[in-house]
């Protein structure tokens, strides 16, 4: 394929010019998502902790919460291995969790540029210049990839490393042919192997890649994609029992024996009709007009929201890869909208104008969920405490009343290999305790002393009418509170943490 070109494809910007552009978005877009990840803490969802930092806590320190799915085998060890080495290479940077917690924002954050870069390179070989500002401008700015981007989530980690594998796939002809097929390979092969359900989008975009040069270009391909597969195959016989044992243990336990219908069902159209417009908004519209721009993404976009469709389990972050695929589309789509409506002026706008006026979209969308954020915080108050927590060398205990378990943020924060106490515990009992919108009950006066002796530190959702004989009031923040005594612990016996968990099967 030869590069596209467009009215709008200016020969008047310099190349460099055109680079300057893109390092300010990059760094803007660095900023913007290590600047809300500090000052806006919150957790996204539970996954970004108990499926990713909390094992690679206890590979890197030997402690941690141990959820279901490290129990029954169903994940693979080696992106938590990533992040633990994350963790002791960056320690340093700040005292208790605040360091390595840094180091994760950072490097995910790095990583999530891919989005501003691929779709900076994609829109301007399709359509031009002012399209790759705009692209690459509102990818930087996005409020949902603002959010998201330094999270640590599989499905999110996975679109940073397949989308460079698309371009070296499809629009990198300069390079070397067998050197850029064997990149793309080798990157879509580990965002299936990172996350299964990309394995259609990712066929149908090896098939594109290879297509029509077949013989030439498969054993490139197929080379790239064998070294994650090899990996993740190793990684599972040496910590599991058997090689992919956690993709077939993830395949049976949530689809056929239906444990992911625990946390909830939508229907097929469920994707389109409300996951990704509240995603999007107006960009969500604005992607069909680009549609025409480039079959490859059109049909990539098809792909994606169709085979994630079929799956009853179904939350947005799940096609969140699909959301720079989207802003892609709706930047080429705005910037022909513009040429026709100047075809009809009789004063056309500049070309400034129109990239101006396009990129004031998602500043506007920024701004208005900054706001947003400010009233999302509240959780993010018992992480603030077990930050605190894991600097004050006194602890021998924490507990925990009127939160849920996964709010404070689990060791990852806490970072004192310490028992976590749980209260009430029958809350993990209680058949109509849900897993996502769980009733949070407060432990009476007799259980909070008779289980005090276990732990020094007690956080807690808002004040205590009752606390604990001997527990003093910190402070709070965000309505957490700290209650400490001082003193030592007596064992947590089955009132730890991961005792209550397992019994109950969480």
């Amino acid at each position: 394929m030869g590069p596209k070109t467009s009215s709008s494809d200016h020969a008047d910007i310099s190349p460099s010019s055109v680079n300057h552009i893109l390092l300010a978005f990059l760094f803007i877009g660095l900023l913007l998502r290590v600047g809300v990840a500090l000052q806006l803490p919150r957790i996204a969802h539970p996954d970004e902790i108990f499926q990713s930092q909390e094992p690679a806590h206890r590979l890197a320190y030997g402690y941690g919460v141990i959820s279901w799915e490290w129990r029954d085998g169903v994940r693979s060890w080696v992106f938590p291995a990533f992040l633990a080495g994350v963790m002791r290479a960056t320690s340093w940077m700040g005292a208790g969790s605040s360091g390595y917690l840094l180091g994760i924002k950072l490097v995910l954050s790095l990583l999530s540029l891919t989005t501003v870069a691929f779709s900076f390179a994609v829109a301007k070989r399709e359509n031009g210049i002012d399209a790759a500002i705009i692209a690459a401008g509102t990818c930087a700015l996005w409020y949902s990839l603002v959010d998201f981007g330094p999270r640590a989530l599989i499905e999110v980690v996975s679109a940073h490393v397949l989308l460079p594998g698309l371009y070296l796939g499809v629009y990198a002809e300069k390079l070397d042919e067998r050197k850029r097929l064997f990149a793309a390979g080798l990157l879509c092969g580990l965002a299936v192997c990172l996350r299964i359900q990309m394995a259609p989008a990712v066929a149908f975009a090896i098939a594109y890649f290879c297509h029509p040069a077949w013989k030439r270009r498969i054993p490139p391909v197929a080379l790239g994609l064998l070294v994650p597969l090899v990996g993740f195959g190793f990684a599972d016989a040496v910590t599991w029992s058997y090689p992919f044992e956690s993709f077939v243990r993830y395949f049976w336990i949530n689809l056929v024996q239906g444990r992911s219908a625990i946390y909830g069902s939508d229907p097929w159209y469920w994707y389109l009709g409300v996951a990704l417009p509240l995603a999007l908004g107006p960009i969500f519209i604005l992607a069909f007009f680009g549609l025409r721009r480039s079959a490859f993404l059109s049909w990539l976009a098809l792909i994606l929201v169709a085979s994630h469709s079929v799956i009853p389990h179904k939350e947005a972050r799940f096609l969140y890869v699909l959301w720079p695929i989207a802003i892609t589309l709706a930047a080429m789509g705005m910037v022909d909208l513009a040429a026709a409506v100047n075809a009809r002026r009789k004063s056309p706008l500049s070309s400034r104008a129109v990239v101006l006026a396009c990129l004031s979209l998602p500043v506007i969308f920024l701004a208005g969920a900054a706001i947003g954020y400010h009233y999302l915080g509240d959780v993010s108050g018992s992480m603030s405490v077990f930050d605190r927590l894991s600097r004050d060398s006194t602890v021998c205990g924490v507990g925990m009343a009127k939160l849920w378990w996964v709010d404070p943020g689990g060791y990852t924060h806490l970072h004192r290999n310490v028992p976590i106490v749980f209260l009430p515990k029958e809350v993990m009992f209680r058949a109509d305790v849900a897993f996502v919108e769980p009733k949070i009950y407060e432990a009476d006066e007799s259980e909070m002393n008779q289980t005090a002796a276990s732990f020094n530190a007690l956080v807690s959702a808002g004040t205590l009418a009752h606390p604990p004989v001997g527990f003093v009031l910190q402070g709070c923040w965000n309505k957490a509170c700290l209650y400490q005594r001082p003193g030592i612990c007596a064992p947590a016996g089955d009132d730890e943490i991961n005792t209550l968990l397992k019994r109950a099967g969480m």
